[in-house]
């Protein structure tokens, strides 16, 4: 792990998140992009923070929560099926950074590189997929220094959504 992830941790979220997580999901920087990316977690939000296997999870820095990544099964996703090179040990992640302060300060590729830090700890894991609307550039840009690899456009066209990937040995450290 690189010494610029150190300070972000990565922790399951719980009941006692739910409040700073609605608050992001309405902040204007998080709202125009996740409105339908993360419908399904704010539809069930209550249930999901009762679930310590949901996936979902809060990333701090420096003890602060700052934003939150839901990480899941990628060919059990409706969103991932007709994409070829996701296969059963493939995860998919949907995020935000919440926070207006930490926008553009290079925070979210920290937080994405300490995400699949985490995630290839499980050596069954093959890749990690994402697919942020296309017009997202802050998204998109924190992806790629992470060391995502932009795969084109998602074959779903209704998405409106770039498909970027990475691997364990494309991660840059």
């Amino acid at each position: 792990m690189s010494a610029d992830t150190v300070d972000i941790v990565l922790r399951p979220a719980g009941l006692a998140d739910e409040g700073t997580i609605r608050r992001w999901l309405v902040a204007p920087h998080v709202a125009r992009w996740t409105h339908r990316v993360f419908t399904a977690v704010t539809d069930s939000l209550g249930s999901i923070l009762q679930d310590p296997d949901s996936g979902l999870r809060i990333a701090e820095l420096d003890g602060r929560p700052i934003g939150c990544i839901h990480v899941y099964e990628a060919g059990g996703d409706s969103r991932w099926k007709s994409v070829a090179d996701v296969t059963g040990e493939t995860r998919a992640v949907d995020f935000l950074l919440g926070e207006t302060d930490m926008v553009n300060k290079k925070i979210g590729q920290r937080m994405l590189r300490a995400m699949a830090a985490d995630i290839f700890r499980d050596p069954a894991i093959d890749r990690i997929v994402v697919c942020p609307h296309s017009d997202n550039w802050p998204a998109i840009i924190a992806l790629k220094r992470a060391g995502f690899r932009e795969k084109g456009r998602h074959p779903d066209a209704a998405l409106n959504a770039m498909y970027l990937t990475v691997t364990p040995a494309t991660l840059k450290k």
